[in-house]
């Protein structure tokens, strides 16, 4: 799963607030650290969410925008970064979000 501690909380909240944003209950449940991305289909629906999530954090960080007492979205959703493409690497899913992120 994808795992947070104390130290990278605030991206975890960034991810649930917009995972919940995108009602994508697979990005969720993922964000959450409530479920495993297990096959190709979820994977793409996860770096494809993670995606959409990012656009949604630059809109609010050019507005100045505060997210669940988060104040430094552009920080936090780097780690974020970090975190879902260690995990995709990790897990066996590097052709897809090369892939997806290459079309981005």
């Amino acid at each position: 799963m994808l795992e947070f501690n104390e130290n990278t909380r605030n991206a975890q909240k960034l991810a649930v607030f917009y995972a919940r944003k995108l009602e994508n209950q697979l990005l969720i449940d993922f964000m959450s650290s409530s479920r495993d991305v297990t096959t190709q289909e979820e994977a793409i629906t996860v770096i494809n969410g993670f995606w959409d999530m990012t656009d949604l954090a630059i809109e609010d960080n050019s507005h100045d925008k505060t997210i669940e007492g988060v104040s430094d979205i552009e920080f936090w959703m780097h780690k974020l970064f970090n975190k879902v493409y260690g995990y995709m690497l990790k897990n066996g899913f590097e052709e897809q979000w090369q892939q997806l992120s290459d079309e981005r």
